[in-house]
């Protein structure tokens, strides 16, 4: 599901899909200048989510080097044009089903290995 919210100064657009284990959230919020960009990850059973967006498939699959520090936290900062062009190719990725399966068992690992603290409010 996309979501697309106009305002007078800036826009959201949301794109939301359902995996087997986990629902996925793709967000970005425009501004006149710069974007905000984050994919959130929500484990169905146990309702811990993460940020997903730094991890080394999203980046490899995005084509951004693992390296470039402005792609290090969990939540992004870009000019409009580039968060856009992320926000197509994440909402892509997410809705191929076979790379929902790769990337639901590519959590798991990350998700044993204690990464994943926060609960999400419903």
């Amino acid at each position: 599901m996309e979501t697309i919210q106009f305002s007078s100064l800036n826009y959201k657009m949301i794109f939301k899909t359902e995996g087997n284990r986990y629902s996925f959230r793709l967000h970005t919020t425009n501004t006149r200048i710069e974007s905000d960009f984050s994919i959130l990850s929500i484990n169905k059973t146990s309702n811990l989510c993460s940020s997903i967006n730094n991890l080394n498939l999203i980046l490899s699959e995005l084509g951004i080097d693992y390296q470039d520090s402005r792609f290090a936290d969990s939540s992004w900062i870009l000019p409009n044009e580039s968060a856009k062009s992320l926000f197509r190719k994440a909402r892509d990725l997410l809705s191929d089903m076979e790379f929902l399966k790769f990337l639901e068992d590519y959590l798991d690992l990350d998700r044993e290995e204690g990464e994943w603290e926060n609960v999400c409010k419903k």
